[in-house]
């Protein structure tokens, strides 16, 4: 499994494959670094590193679903049916952008209530396991044999 931890604070929150999810505190003492596990999960992580936003971890899942743990006490705020194998996931404010491994890219709002999707669109004919790049308000997708350049902005803004 390739998921990356993401430091939290003064916390780490990472995941594997084949057992849980955990929050460990790293703390200094006396010039030595110590870590605590605060919390686990049974939530399996699968390929993908997890974005946390808002004191909310959103992880995509071993067995397919997407999952959003609450990073104070690791409970799952609401998990989802299956969506793809695989997702490369990247975050800007409370939007996040989700890529899987059919080329299906996914729009969702961090929404510790509920599974928001806003919207989805295929970015890729071909397979796409590569993880989204973002550079300004560009998203890069590296596909088989493609990279696709589209431009994530609000509709909002002027």
């Amino acid at each position: 499994n390739i998921l990356t931890p993401v430091p939290v604070g003064d916390s780490v929150f990472t995941s594997t494959y084949q057992n849980n999810s955990w929050l460990f505190n790293i703390t200094q003492a006396d010039g030595r670094w110590e870590t605590a596990e605060r919390w686990s999960n049974r939530a399996q992580g699968y390929m993908s590193t997890p974005v946390v936003i808002d004191g909310h971890a959103y992880l995509h899942l071993r067995n397919q679903r997407f999952v959003c743990l609450d990073l104070k006490t690791g409970e799952e705020k609401w998990t989802t049916k299956p969506f793809g194998k695989y997702w490369s996931l990247v975050a800007n404010g409370n939007k996040i952008l989700a890529l899987d491994e059919t080329g299906i890219l996914r729009l969702i709002e961090a929404n510790p209530k509920e599974y928001t999707l806003l919207d989805e669109r295929k970015a890729s004919e071909e397979s796409a396991w590569a993880h989204l790049a973002v550079c300004d308000s560009e998203v890069f997708i590296r596909s088989l044999r493609h990279l696709v350049v589209m431009e994530w902005k609000d509709p909002a803004a002027k």
